[in-house]
């Protein structure tokens, strides 16, 4: 064998030996055990987006009825003590709107900053469970619980 026959052998080896690059892009890189999958955090945005588009229409729609209530206000002095008790429960329940929504914009930008979901007593990944049924809470279940028993 002469030595450019060996060199066209050895080469043909070691290219049949390389095994092909995997890019990134293709496969989708697995959660660590703090981290939620690219769907669960896009379904979570999209849940909160919904959440506060609901939520500024309710606001909007009380708003008005109130408006056009007060343009037309006429009656004795009992309608209206009534009248500004039921107004003073609903400013309640806009006050309660207004902190859901600050709770939400406020868990829009976790999301965004790639902190969504962490417990901010334990420092520990919130359960999916947990989380679709209050996406903008900061608390894991056992860290609510503690706060409840007051410990």
């Amino acid at each position: 064998m002469s030595p450019k026959t060996t060199k066209k052998t050895t080469a043909k080896k070691t290219a049949a030996v390389k095994k092909p690059k995997t890019t990134s892009s293709k496969k989708a890189k697995e959660p660590g055990p703090n981290e939620y999958s690219k769907a669960f955090l896009n379904e979570m945005k999209k849940m909160l987006l919904n959440m506060r588009e609901e939520l500024l229409e309710d606001v909007t729609r009380a708003v008005k009825e109130e408006s056009n209530h007060l343009r037309f206000d006429v009656g004795d002095f009992y309608d209206h003590a009534s009248e500004d008790r039921q107004r003073e429960l609903a400013l309640t329940l806009s006050n309660r709107e207004r902190d859901k929504l600050m709770l939400i914009e406020q868990a829009l930008k976790r999301v965004e900053e790639g902190t969504y979901g962490i417990c901010e007593v334990t420092g520990e990944k919130i359960g999916e469970e947990r989380l679709r049924v209050l996406p903008f809470t900061i608390l894991s279940v056992e860290a609510q619980e503690e706060i409840e028993k007051g410990g």
